[in-house]
Parts: C-alpha cells; structure tokens; sequence
C-alpha cells in the first residue's frame, strides 16, 4: 500500500475549480469512486444495461451512480504492478455486450476481456498475441474501414528487438468468432510514445513516432508505409502522442507531454518557401509524468482542449519530480497572443492520470467529463461548465516559523507532522515554492510564454566553439540578450550548461556577461571542453536595459523576472539541435549563484547546479548588509514587507538548497567572503543534508571552502567540471 499522505495530501483545500476564474471556462469537482485502487487504466461502460455508464477498472466494475464495487476478475500481479495496462472497450465477440482489450509491458501481452453477459458474473481473458513490451494501446481506425483497430505502443520483442504493428478484428459471419490479424510496420516506429493522425494532409491517417512519421500507403493493410525522420520528440513521449491543429492554420501539428520527465510540449508544421519546418515550442514546464494526454471539448463550443494529467509513481520515484503532488490541468490555445491558458482540472487532490483516464460524459448531463484512474485510486472529474459548481475557497499558504527546520510538514489541517518519507517532503516543498513567492512574486503563467522568435545577431568563430550573439523572446514585449557558445564539430547531441555570471564585469575585451576576470569564464571554459552554453544578461545590467519601475511592473521583483528568463532560456536550450535535452545544468557566480539555485528550485529541467558565492541563511544577512536586496533588481519586498526581520521571511536558503534534492548540487563558499557568513553556508548545507539522505541522495549535495575572497578560485572550478562530467 502507499502512505496515507498520498490519498489526502495537503494541497487538497485547492479541490479542483481552482483554474476556473471566469464562469465560461470549465471547472471541475473530484468525486473518489475507489481511493484503494491501483489499477492503471478504466473505462466507462454500461455494464448491466441499466441505461447508465458505469466504470470498469482492473478486477472490478463499480455501478453508477453510487459506484458500488462488483467482482471483475483476479488480474496478475507481475513484479508488483497488475498486468492490465489499457481498458478499450469494443464488443469483439459481437454479442452485443461491450468487452475491453488490454495492451501490457510486464507480460508483453495483448488480450480481450469477455463481459459475461446477463449473468453479470466474472469475465473471462482471452490471449491475442504475446508480441512484446507494450505499455498502453489506443482504439483508433488505422486502415480507414470505419472499424476501429488496436494501436498499442509497441517497444520491444521478448529478444529485445524493436518492434511496431497494429491489430485488426476481422468479424466472421453466421456468429463465428472474429479473427485478430496482426498487420506489422517499419520498426523505426518503436518507442516509448505513438500518435494517430493525418500530418500531411492527404487525407489518411499517419503514424507518430518519437524520432519521425509513418507516411500512411493507399492501402494500409498490404502496401509498405513510409518512413520520414523529420523531427525528434523527445525519448519518452505521451501515449498518445497528439496530432492537432493547435494554431488553426490548416496543417497539423503535434502535442505531447514528458511521460518520465517534465514539460508539456508541441511541435509546430511550418511551410516555408514550399519546404516543412518543425518548430519546437513549452507550454507548461512546472510539473512532471504527463504519460497520457486527452483531446475533448469541455466547454460545448465546438473546439478542443487539451487535457493532461500526472501519473502517480510511473518509475517508484525515480523520475524528475514523481513525488510532487498530483495533477490534471487543460489547455486553451491563444492564435492571436500564441500562448497558452491554463485551468484546473485538479490541482493537489488525490487524482491524477494513469496509463489511460477518459474523456466521457460519465453523468449524462451533456458535457465531458473525465474517468482518472492511477495507481493513486480510480476518481472522477465531474464537469461543472453548465453551471452546477461553485468556486473553491482559496488555498492555504502554510508557513514555517523556523525554516531551517526541514523535517516537519504542516498537514492538510495545517497541524505540523514530522516528514518521514519522499511524499510527505514533496509537500513541504511546495510550501516552500509559495513562500519564495511570496517573497518574490508569482511565477508567470502559460500565457506568457510566447514563442522564442531567437535571432541571431552576430557570429563569432573562436579556437574550440561557435559564439553567437542571440536575443530571444521570453514574454510580450521583451527580448532577454544572451550569448550562445556552441563546440565545434558536435556529431552527437552534447549536454548544456545556462550560464549565469555576475553582472558588473567586462574585461579582457570580452562582452558583458563573460565575466570580467579569468575565474569567471567558465562559459568559455566549459565550451572548449564540450558544453554548450548560454549566457543570458540579467535585466538592467550589460546589454539588457530593463527599468523595472516601468517594464517589470506586473514583477514583484527583479528575482523573479530572472528566474523566468532563465526558465525560458532553458526553453531555448532544448530547441538546440546540439543538445541533449536531458542533460542541462545551471551555473553561476554571486548574484549568478542566488539565480542558479531559484531557478532551478522552479524548473526541475535543470539537472545539476552549481553555485559560487550564492548564498547564506538569511539571518546572517540580516546581521551583516542586506541592502542589496531592496533593490527592486532583486526582491524588495523583504525589506518592503519583512521590516529586516528574518523570522518574518516567508523563505530562507536551508529550504532553497532542500528543494533541489535529489539532484546534484555543488556549493563554492570561500571562508574570507566579505558579502556571505561562511558559517550560515554550512548551516544551510548541514540541514539540507537531512534532505538529501531521506532521497537517497546524500552524496549529491558537495560544498568546497577554499580559502580566498569572492571569487571562483581556479582549483575549485577544475573540481566543478570533474563533478559535471561525473553527474551531467
């Protein structure tokens, strides 16, 4: 069983209407039908034809509208994950009461389960194939007959070969069994992702794959499909993979979310001068495991949302960000500001998506609801958009009178409770994302993450890399400058780096940015050794002007605009063709070291940190200078709101460097720094320990206290780039 935490966590004061700000957006309201569930797929069928959809889920069907649990079947158990990974209902046996095929990757095999008929009594599983690993499936028409197939996302044989292919049901007649036929395609298919749709507009269907397309034949059945490897999506995809045209522009494009890792993203079709470009765009970056994704109206006008969700420990918690909180949000293209809206299904509850939730009207009242299932319990997401629901009371901001206490969590009742497991932390982590913003403002939402629009303004041929002086977009109405630092003679994907300096040097003819002194060329340095690297300006400083008076007003403080613009920036790193974008650090030196923690605090992307002269615990601040921090360059409300009071700072750095556990962490504090206390960098780092071995992470978190001044002493940046090639 999981802990309790889970079923009730703490940010469920938010319930689920949290997103719907104005009454023609869709809202919705959690119903549980069974919190004990850890099946990963359901479906709605009317199972005793009493004219109302029950769920069908794993080794049990729950009856409408009460949801009273019935016996199914006893589904296997295999290597602690019951082997019944998709729930897609047909009549395969044609005797007018719906079954369900199953799609699976510990058994490798596919199968159909008999509804009983009038008996209502166990149903019964039959063997179809045993190909390979496949995770999930989907229903869709793959030869175009007007009779849906089975499409499963098919990775390997039992040998281990990859592997694709999809599954027609060829019915008999005079009441003969049907006949399952499996029709092979071109093995470049095989991955972790598949999609279904007309790419290029010829009007039949194509295949999607994580690394291209399968150009559908005339005849789909027997003539060889076409393999194209126009783009690369990412290693883990979404199944399904969306083919939609997001911009309204006649050609299709692809959406899809990081199944094991984070972001929600599409792949905009572009023609130029007669030839396809794929542009690569973020829609929402701030959560993780988005496995399974929906295309549903839920409004009744006529166009779609997409609907996403998380799913509940895909890896047991070894993906980015598995153990945060749980959950399922839509989305709404702007064309005009070519942004995306955000609202909330559930935010925090319980629920999240598993392997294959449903868009359906559950409760028949002519709207779309959605059918949940997971690993967290099987729930529905009741649509509230015809004028049932009513707004949710706004959530509770937590707080902590001691932030170097790292080992407490305030429940969902606000009653602190010591953490002692991955879960509980999760929490507490995210009362410490609202404590920064609140300090610092809020982080800005989908809609201001427009497209990048990169230019490129200046090419400079260096000994061992490429410098570009770039600009790019990272809201409306503002272009952050930066530098981009590519290695000559990259011939396979190479791992990144976001450099951020300190922001008062220039020297050695070298453009702002670069730093002013050779210790702080570590974006040059790091581009020889094989790094890509981007070095942005931060606002106000260097080539960036930025009066935050007047452009930054709808910014709390200049941290915040530079963490979005860092944010963005990594936006743009995985857009580069010579990146790896799984392997993306953060390093940076003073106001650059604060910048890299935040950042990476908001954008789990980011895989290592490093951080030089960054920081101490607050209240060593407060008793030595803090008047940089008023500035409205950096967070003026703790000097505004706070009266240099650091029990009243709504966050302090122990919680920051916590919040970046598991992931690697290198912290340069010199023991003769006039601008830090040596002494809280150590406090901070001996609680945030306690945070890195609950994650099983203790050797992650590394601190050096060379003997120098502010500065990045040359020996201490060779032990940097050493640890990055150990952990990046």
């Amino acid at each position: 069983m999981f802990p309790a935490t889970r079923i009730a966590p703490l940010l469920t004061v938010m319930l689920c209407l949290q997103g719907a700000a104005f009454a023609d957006e869709p809202a919705f309201r959690l119903h549980t039908i069974d919190a004990t569930s850890t099946y990963s797929a359901a479906a709605a069928i009317d199972v005793n034809r009493d004219g109302k959809l029950d769920v069908v889920c794993g080794g049990w069907w729950y009856e409408a509208p009460l949801w009273k649990r019935h016996f199914l079947r006893d589904v296997r158990v295999i290597r602690g994950r019951y082997d019944d990974y998709a729930h897609l209902p047909m009549d395969v046996n044609g005797d007018g009461w719906t079954d369900y095929v199953s799609a699976n990757w510990r058994s490798q095999t596919l199968y159909w389960v008999q509804h009983p008929g009038p008996s209502l009594g166990a149903w019964t599983k039959h063997l179809i194939a045993t190909p390979g690993g496949m995770e999930t499936a989907r229903l869709v028409d793959v030869d175009g007959d007007g009779h849906v197939d089975v499409l499963p996302n098919c990775v390997r044989t039992p040998s281990g070969q990859p592997f694709a292919a999809w599954w027609e049901l060829r019915r008999a007649s005079n009441d003969q069994p049907g006949r399952w036929i499996r029709h092979d395609l071109p093995a470049e298919l095989a991955g972790h992702g598949i999609g279904f749709g007309d790419l290029n507009g010829d009007g039949r269907d194509d295949l999607i794959g994580t690394q291209g397309w399968l150009e559908a034949p005339l005849d789909r059945r027997r003539e060889r499909w076409r393999w194209h490897s126009d783009f690369q999506l990412d290693r883990d995809c979404s199944i399904p993979i969306l083919v939609h045209d997001v911009d309204d522009d006649g050609d299709a494009d692809l959406v899809w979310g990081r199944a094991h890792h984070i972001g929600l993203y599409w792949l905009e079709q572009r023609v130029q001068d007669n030839r396809i470009r794929w542009v690569r765009h973020a829609i929402d970056t701030s959560w993780s495991q988005a496995h399974s994704l929906l295309l549903a109206d839920l409004d009744n006008d006529g166009t779609v949302e997409i609907v996403a969700g998380k799913r509940y420990l895909g890896h047991e918690g070894n993906d980015p960000g598995e153990y945060d909180p749980l959950v399922a949000y839509w989305y709404r293209f702007d064309a005009q500001q070519r942004t995306w809206k955000r609202g909330a299904v559930s935010a925090g509850g319980p629920a999240g998506f598993g392997l294959d939730p449903k868009a359906v009207d559950l409760d028949g009242d002519g709207d779309l609801d959605l059918l949940g299932p997971g690993r967290s319990g099987v729930y529905w997401f009741e649509n509230l958009f015809l004028g049932k629901g009513q707004a949710a009371p706004p959530p509770t901001a937590w707080k902590y009178e001691n932030h170097a206490h790292l080992q407490v969590f305030r429940n969902e009742r606000g009653v602190p409770q010591p953490i002692t497991t991955p879960h509980e932390w999760a929490q507490r982590r995210q009362h410490i994302l609202a404590g920064m913003e609140r300090a610092m403002g809020p982080l800005p939402s989908t809609t201001q993450r427009v497209p990048l629009a990169m230019q490129i303004h200046e090419t400079k041929p260096l000994s061992g890399y490429r410098r570009h002086k770039i600009s790019f977009a990272s809201e409306p109405g503002d272009r952050v400058p930066a530098f981009l630092l590519i290695p000559n003679d990259v011939k396979q994907r190479r791992p990144a780096m976001l450099c951020l300096h300190q922001t008062t040097a220039i020297g050695k003819g070298e453009p702002a940015g670069l730093g002013g002194r050779d210790t702080l060329h570590y974006a040059h340095e790091l581009a020889n050794r094989g790094y890509v690297c981007l070095v942005p300006d931060y606002p106000s400083f260097g080539d960036y002007p930025y009066d935050f008076q007047e452009q930054g007003d709808h910014y709390a403080s200049g941290s915040m605009k530079a963490i979005w613009n860092n944010l963005r920036a990594v936006d743009l790193l995985q857009t580069i063709p010579e990146v790896d974008r799984d392997r993306i650090g953060c390093i940076g030196h003073s106001l650059g070291g604060h910048n890299a923690l935040f950042t990476a605090v908001f954008d789990q992307r980011l895989r290592v940190i490093v951080t030089s002269c960054g920081f101490t615990a607050f209240h060593h601040y407060y008793n030595g200078k803090l008047a940089g921090w008023t500035s409205p360059r950096y967070m003026p409300r703790i000097a505004q709101q706070y009266d240099n009071n650091p029990d009243r700072v709504p966050f302090d750095f122990h919680e920051v460097i916590a919040a970046l556990a598991p992931r690697p962490v290198f912290i340069n504090a010199p023991t003769r720094d006039s601008n830090f206390a040596v002494e809280g960098v150590r406090q901070v780092v001996n609680q945030a320990s306690l945070i890195y071995r609950l994650r099983g992470a203790a050797d992650a978190l590394r601190a050096e206290y060379p003997k120098s001044a502010h500065d990045f002493p040359d020996a201490i940046r060779e032990a940097v780039y050493q640890w990055l090639e150990e952990n990046l």
